[in-house]
C-alpha cells in the first residue's frame, strides 16, 4: 500500500468525528415540561422554538397557531398555554379553548387523528399525556416474554436478562427479549436507565414475530460529538436506526428517562422525556421486515442488548393499540 494511499485512510479516520457523553449538563425536557410531568408521561408538541411536528403551522416570537400535528392521538389529557383562544381539534372533535397563560390542564379528549389548532387559537406551550396504556411487564419475572438468543453467540457470551428493583436488566449481547403480543398502531411508554458509561441498547416495535431484532428501532445511546448536546450522536438515544436521527440528546446516563413511540400507518414518532426528537414517515415499498421495507402489519415488542457493554434497565412498559387509521 503505497504512503498516498496510507495518508488518505489516516485522513478518512480522523475526519470521523468521536462519540462520547455530553459536557456535565443535567436531562433535559419537553417544552413546558419537568422531571415529574415526563415521568408522568406527559409529551411536549412544541418545542418553543420551531414547529417540529407540525404542518401548516405559523410561529411567531415563540407563539404557535394553525397548523396540526404530524402524530395522530387517541384519548389524552392535554395541557395548554394560550396566548388566544381558540378551538382545539382532534379528529371529529372539537375543544373550547380560554386564553390562558398559566399552563392549565383540560379534561381528558376522547379523540383520534392529529391535534388541530384552530379559530385562532395561538399556544405557547402544548402538551399531552396519553391515556389508556396497560402495563406489559409485571416487575416480578418475564411473564409474556421471551428471551430470543443471537443465532451464532456461544451461551456464554449471550445478553443476560434478569429482573432487579422492578426492572428488566440486559446486559451484554447481541441479545433480545420479545413481548408474546403484537401491536400495529400504538403509543408505547417505557422507562429506561442507562448503568453504564455510553451503554446501547434499543426498542424494537412492529418486528417481524419470533425474528431477531428486525423491526423498527428506537435507539438508546446517549451520546454526542463535542460533548455538546445539540450534536447528538449518529445512533443517540430517540434516533430511529438508519431512518432518522435525533434531533437532540435530552437524556444522560444513569439518570431515568421516558421514551414515548408514536406508530400510526407509515408515521413513526419519537419523544424522550417528552421532548420529541424524531418525526418520520416511511416511503419504502412495502416488506414484512422493516429492515428492508414499509410494515404496516401488527408485529411484537422487543428490547435489545447491544453488545458486550450493555448495561440498561427497562421498567413501566406500557402500551394501548390505537383505533382504526384515520388519514390526517
Amino acid at each position: 500500500m503505497t504512503s498516498t494511499l496510507l495518508c488518505l485512510l489516516a485522513l478518512s479516520v480522523s475526519a470521523e468525528p468521536k462519540a462520547g457523553p455530553p459536557k456535565e449538563s443535567p436531562a433535559e425536557f419537553g417544552h413546558g415540561l419537568n422531571k415529574n410531568l415526563a415521568a408522568e408521561g406527559f409529551i411536549s408538541l412544541f418545542d418553543g422554538q420551531t414547529t417540529f411536528g407540525w404542518t401548516g403551522a405559523v410561529l411567531k416570537e415563540g407563539v404557535l397557531s394553525a397548523g396540526r400535528t404530524t402524530t395522530q392521538f387517541s384519548k389524552f389529557r392535554i395541557l395548554v398555554s394560550a396566548r388566544r383562544g381558540g378551538t382545539l381539534k382532534v379528529g371529529s372533535g372539537a375543544f373550547k379553548v380560554d386564553a390562558n397563560d398559566s399552563f392549565a390542564a383540560i379534561h381528558a379528549i376522547d379523540g383520534t387523528g392529529s391535534i388541530e389548532l384552530a379559530d385562532g387559537l395561538a399556544v405557547t406551550k402544548i402538551a399531552i399525556m396519553p391515556l389508556g396504556l396497560e402495563a406489559k411487564f409485571n416487575g416480578k419475572d418475564l411473564t409474556g416474554w421471551k428471551a430470543l438468543p443471537h443465532p451464532k453467540l456461544v451461551a456464554e457470551k449471550q445478553a443476560k436478562w434478569t429482573i432487579e428493583d422492578g426492572a428488566i436488566r440486559a446486559v451484554g449481547g447481541p441479545g433480545a427479549i420479545e413481548l408474546q403480543e403484537k401491536f400495529a398502531d400504538y403509543v408505547l411508554q417505557i422507562d429506561v436507565k442507562t448503568r453504564a458509561k455510553l451503554a446501547n441498547g434499543g426498542v424494537f416495535t412492529r418486528t417481524d414475530p419470533g425474528s431477531f431484532m428486525n423491526g423498527y428501532e428506537s435507539q438508546v445511546y446517549n451520546a454526542c460529538y463535542d460533548g455538546d448536546p445539540a450534536k447528538p450522536a449518529k445512533y443517540s438515544t430517540g434516533a430511529i436506526d438508519d431512518r432518522q436521527l435525533a434531533r437532540r440528546l435530552v437524556s444522560r446516563d444513569g439518570e431515568q428517562f421516558t421514551m414515548t413511540i408514536v406508530h400510526v400507518g407509515a408515521h413513526l414518532a419519537t419523544f424522550v422525556n417528552g421532548y420529541q426528537t424524531t418525526d418520520w414517515t416511511d416511503t419504502r415499498d412495502k416488506d414484512s421486515n422493516p429492515r428492508k421495507g414499509l410494515r404496516l402489519e401488527a408485529g411484537t415488542l422487543q428490547l435489545q442488548a447491544h453488545d458486550p457493554e450493555t448495561d440498561v434497565e427497562f421498567r413501566n412498559i406500557r402500551i394501548v393499540e390505537l383505533p382504526a387509521r384515520k388519514e390526517k
